[in-house]
């Protein structure tokens, strides 16, 4: 048994440091108990562990960048919000996963049995690049992106994808969000959109979390999972179906959810939040 003084100097320690392993615990205390005692007192006390989430690095001026976009946005009314046209690029691979951490159980030494794995190939089996953008009343258009994508890359696609779409299908006056990469920002995009007269959204880098595209995404990556196309064409005609198939009533909640959003920036002092 462990006292409760021992108990509470464990979790000072975990709370101190959270990575801290009991096998560094054991050492590091002068424990006599087993590694086995030690994650149990910690589970007790609601400190198991777990995967650490990753997130986006954020530095200071990151993070003041994202208040600074969160505090004036939070009020803007949904009107607003609505007249924006979302956009993003993603990653989708042939072999993925459904966008979830798995876990298996399984009898011991059945590590390798094929029931109990995850069946992966040599450089995940192909990738797909893909520019999409949505607004609150549908999805919009979706881009095959063909190599990696400069400056004049992206110029051509604007000029041929999203300015056709958005002519069509925009209100009069509508917003732009982009991310925030060097082609993104780069002279070539920024005279493209003052010759089109483009408004853009003033978008703080690294904010994956205050982006709806990225609710989307993960749409898209649980059908690709769900279908299992075979190659690189199955998967494009996947995405493509997938995209199409997004009910407008999400593409609304996901528009309105942007206050909400804001909120979460500010109250979490500028990390990242859950979207």
């Amino acid at each position: 048994a462990t006292t409760t003084h021992t108990n509470r100097h464990m979790v000072r320690v975990r709370k101190k440091n959270p990575f801290v392993t009991s096998r560094v615990l054991k050492q590091d205390l002068n424990l006599s108990m087993s590694t086995a005692t030690i994650r149990k007192r910690l589970i007790e006390v609601k400190l198991p562990a777990r995967s650490p989430r990753k997130v986006p690095l954020l530095t200071a001026r990151i993070i003041l960048n994202r208040l600074n976009f969160a505090k004036p946005h939070i009020n803007w009314p949904v009107e607003k919000w609505r007249n924006i046209l979302w956009s993003d690029e993603c990653k989708i691979e042939l072999f993925g996963t459904s966008g979830k951490q798995q876990h298996v159980r399984r009898p011991p030494g059945g590590e390798l049995l094929p029931q109990y794995t995850v069946k992966t190939v040599k450089y995940g089996g192909g990738k797909l690049m893909i520019w999409g953008c949505f607004s609150y009343y549908e999805t919009g258009s979706i881009f095959r992106i063909p190599v990696i994508m400069d400056s004049l890359g992206y110029v051509n696609m604007l000029e041929n994808v999203l300015l056709s779409y958005a002519e069509e299908e925009m209100p009069l006056k509508w917003i732009f969000q982009q991310e925030n990469g060097p082609k993104h920002t780069s002279r070539r995009v920024k005279a493209w959109f003052t010759e089109k007269h483009i408004e853009v959204l003033d978008w703080p880098a690294q904010s994956p979390d205050l982006n709806p595209t990225e609710n989307l995404w993960c749409d898209i990556k649980k059908a690709v999972y769900d279908a299992k196309p075979s190659n690189a064409q199955e998967l494009w005609t996947t995405v493509r179906q997938a995209w199409e198939n997004i009910p407008e009533s999400k593409c609304r909640a996901l528009v309105d959810s942007m206050p909400r959003r804001c909120a979460a920036i500010i109250k979490n002092k500028g990390y990242t939040t859950k979207n």
